[in-house]
This record gives C-alpha cells, structure tokens and sequence, in this order.
C-alpha cells in the first residue's frame, strides 16, 4: 500500500494504491475515511490501550481547539478536542471522571504555575 499527498488539477488530494489499484480522497472523502476507520478500529481486537504506551511516539497537538458542554442525556459533561489531521472527538465523562480529570489538571496546574514563580 502506497498513500501519498497530491496536487490533482490545483485541488488537494490523496492518492491510496493497494496492489496498483488507486483512489484519490478530497479532504471530505478523507474525513469520512478517518472516521469510519476510527469507528471499525473501534470494535477490533485487541483494543487501544487504556494507558498510553511509553515506547510508542505519539503525535501530540500543542494548544488544541477545545469545547465542553453539559452532556444532554446524562450527569457529566462532553468534551470535543480538535486534532488538526484527525478532526473532532467527543469523550462523555461523568461526573466521578471529570472530578478525577479536575484534580489531575490542577497538580499540573499548580506546578508548572509554581515553576514559573506565579503561585504564592
């Protein structure tokens, strides 16, 4: 399998050839793509990770879009991060995961404001 970037007639694109058969994807069809792969992924075995793995390099996006809103069927809130190639992801967490997800961002927090000589 072959996935390139393409400049097809002045429209950005990308070129997947398996076994020399070829698709071009526009960024809709692209976007389309990553989200149904994301939801087959989904239900693969073995599983993602619960826990990042240390030997893996992920690709981290520095300062993403973030929103929050309250979650319309249950107690808790949603939480979209925008990932610039992956798009939008929603995590609903309830209330216990955003109390733990609360303390967990005020040590880091705390401590970089502290590093920083801003915490009395």
């Amino acid at each position: 399998m072959n996935i390139e970037r393409v400049n097809e007639y002045g429209q950005q694109a990308i070129r997947i050839d398996i076994e020399g058969r070829a698709v071009l994807l526009d960024a809709s069809d692209l976007d389309a793509m990553i989200e149904h792969l994301g939801a087959l992924r989904a239900m693969m075995r073995p599983e993602v990770p619960k826990e990042p793995l240390r030997t893996h390099q992920y690709v981290v996006e520095v300062d993403p879009c973030w929103h929050t809103e309250k979650h319309p069927l249950h107690d808790g809130a949603v939480v979209f991060m925008r990932h610039s190639g992956l798009g939008w992801a929603g995590f609903a967490l309830p209330t216990d995961s955003l109390a733990k997800l609360h303390h967990a961002l005020t040590q880091h927090l705390e401590a970089s404001l502290e590093v920083h000589g801003m915490l009395n």
